[in-house]
């Protein structure tokens, strides 16, 4: 399952429907407050809600607010807004749209339809009310495939309603109809249409990393997007698990040594049990020495390193062959050397390359955007596997730019105003006015 495309309408900032072509790797720029993290934080929610984990648009990282502060402030009566996905798998693009509206009686942001297109059809499933586990079919095409069902709305929004078949008890025209029409899905699709979603594994860093400590005392496991359990992990596997350890420390060091960062990286226990306090220590040119004692680059790059070189920690999770990981990268280059932003940016080229792993990160880096471009005239990534995407203030409202590459890495679809600050400085510098 491959996610080509994310949209956005009537949030925030973003007005009508906006369109971010999702590739393997994939760059969000633009000014401050012009939506990037709201663009992370509304796929973050998508993604749980289709993988079955309900709605919830203040999950860690993010606070989204309650539904006036995610809708636009326009002049419509009834006011909603949308958030939608297009997948490609088996070579067919499913689209996914789903309408969220306020509660009555209450200010949270809830499912209030979702659209499923494919090639061959469409699917609507509307909310109505308490309709206890039943669905009802509202009514149908079938030389069109196109299907309009209502549903509880509490079920709706629990989880995605196509995450189950059959849904009725097939007995109309109708419902037979439908329910030939789904397992011919299911046939194509080796799984419900609905479902191929449930394969993506999200995860989000925070921009603000947790601190370095002395001696860290164990506690418990838990995902967080600000890194504090990144020193837990390491402590466990290389307690635990030798064979990953080494696999993951070699990897760990491969990129200290080629950003400059460090040369080495061990974890130093104070006893014999998994309860003993420990320390992280690091080589950066002299003896080892404790990781709170070398540049701050060091701490808040880690936690973003163990994520992304070994995905499938989150939750302690298995690795499915079948999973495609989405990890949304706050600012990583934070404290970060430029050296060392531009080895970062081609590590995510490489694991983007492995084909289970894509990568979402809002950066103000030039120099990342930069490696990555050099990267694609290296033959190291493919340049219909990198997308930069722009975001550009216009008004009170904020428009999307899609900008590609050709395989000479020369930027593709630039809008007019994309770097006018930039070269505004330079003509300041060679001593030209404004």
């Amino acid at each position: 399952m491959n996610i080509t495309q994310f949209t956005m309408e009537d949030v925030r900032c973003f007005s009508e429907q906006q369109t971010l072509e999702i590739r393997p790797l994939t760059f969000l720029v633009g000014e401050n407050s012009t939506g990037k993290t709201t663009a992370l934080a509304c796929f973050h929610v998508l993604a749980n809600y289709l993988r079955g984990q309900g709605v919830d648009f203040n999950v860690d990282p993010y606070s989204m607010g309650i539904f006036k502060d995610i809708v636009r402030n326009n002049k419509k009566k009834e006011k909603n807004f949308k958030l939608g996905f297009t997948a490609k798998y088996n070579n067919e693009d499913i689209e996914k749209t789903i309408e969220f509206v306020e509660k009555k009686a209450s200010v949270e942001p809830v499912v209030n339809s979702i659209t499923m297109k494919l090639a061959d059809g469409e699917i609507i499933v509307r909310s109505e009310g308490a309709m206890g586990r039943e669905l009802h079919l509202d009514s149908f095409d079938e030389k069109q495939n196109r299907y309009r069902i209502t549903c509880d709305t509490d079920r709706l929004n629990e989880y995605s309603v196509f995450l189950f078949f059959p849904p009725f008890t097939q007995k109309s025209k109708g419902e037979i109809a439908f329910s030939e029409y789904f397992k011919k899905k299911i046939k194509k699709f080796e799984c419900g249409p609905g479902d191929i979603f449930r394969e993506m594994s999200v995860f989000s860093t925070s921009p603000v990393r947790s601190r370095p400590k002395r001696t860290y005392d164990p506690t418990r496991e838990f995902d967080d997007p600000e890194g504090s359990d990144a020193p837990m992990y390491l402590m466990r596997i290389e307690a635990t698990d030798k064979q990953n350890w080494e696999a993951l420390k070699t990897q760990l060091v491969e990129f200290g040594r080629n950003s400059g960062l460090f040369e080495n990286i061990d974890v130093k226990n104070f006893g014999h049990s998994l309860g003993a306090p420990f320390q992280l220590q690091v080589k950066v040119r002299g003896p080892k020495a404790n990781i709170i004692d070398v540049g701050y680059g060091v701490s808040q790059i880690l936690p973003i390193l163990v994520q992304i070189l070994n995905p499938s920690i989150s939750k302690n999770a298995q690795h499915d062959p079948m999973q495609s990981f989405f990890s949304l990268l706050q600012q990583p280059e934070i404290h970060l050397h430029p050296k060392a932003q531009a080895e970062l940016s081609s590590l995510l080229v490489k694991l983007a390359n492995k084909g289970d792993q894509s990568f979402i990160v809002e950066t103000h880096s030039d120099y990342m955007i930069d490696r990555a471009r050099i990267d694609i005239i290296r033959g190291n990534i493919c340049p219909q596997d990198v997308s930069l995407i722009y975001f550009e203030p216009q008004g009170n409202i904020v428009k999307v730019h899609n900008i590609g590459f050709d395989k000479m890495a020369n930027m593709i679809g630039v809008p007019p105003h994309y770097g006018k600050f930039f070269l505004k400085e330079s003509k300041r510098l060679l001593g030209f006015k404004d």
